[in-house]
């Protein structure tokens, strides 16, 4: 947790503040009282804590929660970080800054705005642990034809966004597989991290990650410094970059994801391994074909959430 979290939270927002104690004031003031007077106000008394309990008990529960898959709430803006030249993490208020929000690998938030007086609806991964306290983080980039991503652009902090989730179909339990391989194209990063921070952060967790990250430049490959960082410290996951446009300092690899590429980063097709796709739709398209060619076992109709080949 942040200094600035501990520094700025409410107190009330703790059980111990909103609740028991008033709750402890309250028995002790009628003992107190049924002392005093003498009087059998016990059964009154415990009738009117129940109720005081009840109360508060449920206020501190649609305080403390951010998220429903059935309906809207509205969050707000905290900042921004600009990341790109076009495209910025997004973060966003939860109610209390002591709650998490559970979002299972693989899964997305929908957001909802209106640009125009039209509803937009878009789905997006967050990239915040589940641990992290206070705040949703969004990864989002900015199209020239894009309505949504260009609204964030344009938002200010303080400014609201209504969220609704989580949703998706996508299963997975530790230690599953014995691989899991990743190809991903520009801002189809986002599940991928998801999955990191979730595989990384349970130590009993000992599946190998194998990621292809695909992008047009050098410049164009989003948080690769924390995607790095996670190779150095995690002795299971690997990730390798491919740009379609090198320049005289990049030293990697310069081309199109490739039946050949998949073969030499990923693994092998087995009953052991899966392979999670996310990109643009072309993109997603050409992995796919890939990976038929290659042996991946799969459902050409679509992706099940337990399917050994997953497109997001």
């Amino acid at each position: 947790m942040s200094d600035d979290i501990i520094e700025h939270k409410n107190i009330l927002d703790e059980p111990l503040h909103g609740l028991y104690i008033p709750a402890g004031l309250f028995v002790a003031g009628i003992a107190i009282m049924t002392y005093l007077s003498g009087e059998p106000k016990i059964l009154l008394a415990l009738l009117v804590l129940g109720m005081l309990i009840g109360v508060r008990f449920f206020a501190a529960f649609q305080r403390r929660r951010s998220l429903y898959p059935d309906k809207w709430t509205s969050l707000e803006l905290e900042d921004q970080t600009l990341i790109s030249k076009n495209t910025a993490i997004y973060r966003f208020k939860l109610k209390t800054p002591l709650e998490t929000v559970e979002i299972p690998s693989g899964h997305h938030v929908q957001v909802r705005v209106y640009i125009d007086g039209k509803e937009e609806i878009r789905n997006y991964n967050p990239i915040s642990s589940r641990y992290e306290r206070g705040h949703l983080d969004l990864l989002v980039k900015s199209y020239k034809d894009g309505r949504v991503s260009k609204h964030f652009a344009s938002m200010k902090p303080g400014e609201t966004v209504d969220f609704r989730g989580p949703v998706g179909s996508l299963v997975y339990k530790p230690n599953t597989y014995k691989n899991i391989g990743m190809v991903c194209g520009g801002s189809g990063i986002t599940p991928a991290l998801q999955m990191l921070n979730d595989i990384i952060t349970v130590p009993e967790d000992l599946t190998k990650l194998s990621l292809i990250y695909c992008n047009v430049t050098e410049n164009d490959i989003l948080l690769k410094d924390e995607l790095d960082d996670m190779a150095e410290k995690y002795p299971h996951f690997d990730v390798h970059y491919i740009i379609s446009q090198g320049s005289e300092t990049w030293d990697g690899d310069v081309g199109h994801i490739s039946k050949e590429y998949m073969e030499k980063f990923l693994p092998s097709p087995s009953d052991d391994s899966r392979l999670l796709i996310c990109g643009p739709e072309g993109f997603s398209e050409n992995v796919f074909k890939y990976a038929k060619e290659l042996g991946w076992k799969m459902d050409f109709a679509k992706s099940k959430g337990d399917e050994h080949v997953f497109v997001f």
